[in-house]
């Protein structure tokens, strides 16, 4: 078996400014050559050798944490250090860069702050009338991310503690409702006496 057929994870080719910094002492600016959630190549001027502690930056997907497992001419390759939980937010985030064109709009649309609130368990109900215990990951007024351990249909209505909304999209981890808009009570006319 070839050495490229061995790699854990599939890399996606993405051409992207990276901030690094080696041994926590110096800093470098280079491009991000691919990555997958296991590792990445970067093109950058260093002294790199393998083994040395490697912080990258990367504008929209993250920091990530690693060490230099090989160099090449022109630059370097990073194994990860993540948790599983970092790995699987970064697999997302690579899903949606490697197929822009089809994910367009799949990202987060929210315009409202949200709130992280891993701690939080609630009760959801289907539309079937069925029960679904699920943990919050985070939430805003106009929706909710969580993790559960099925997923209702796309579209399908569903009560989340004391919100009704709608299931817009599967995640590696649960799903993501929209909340439905208040229904706008009709106002008393006021007549004029």
């Amino acid at each position: 078996m070839a050495k490229s057929d061995a790699r854990r994870f599939k890399r996606v080719s993405l051409n992207m400014p990276a901030h690094i910094v080696i041994n926590a002492v110096d800093e470098f600016e280079g491009r991000l050559l691919n990555i997958s959630p296991g590792d990445m190549a970067l093109i950058a001027d260093t002294n790199a050798t393998p083994g040395d502690a490697v912080i990258v930056r990367v504008k929209d997907l993250d920091v990530i944490e690693g060490t230099v497992a090989r160099t090449f001419p022109d630059g370097f390759a990073v194994s990860f250090l993540l948790s599983k939980k970092r790995r699987t937010q970064l697999t997302e985030k690579l899903i949606l860069l490697a197929n822009q064109p089809f994910s367009e709009g799949l990202g987060d649309r929210r315009t409202t702050l949200r709130h992280r609130r891993s701690d939080v368990r609630t009760s959801s109900r289907l539309a079937d009338g069925s029960s679904l215990y699920v943990r919050v990951i985070d939430m805003s007024v106009d929706g909710v991310s969580v993790e559960a351990p099925r997923r209702p249909p796309i579209g399908s209505e569903i009560h989340i503690g004391q919100q009704c909304g709608i299931v817009v999209r599967h995640t590696p981890r649960g799903f993501v409702v929209v909340y439905e808009s208040k229904k706008q009570k009709p106002h008393a006319i006021l007549h004029a006496v």
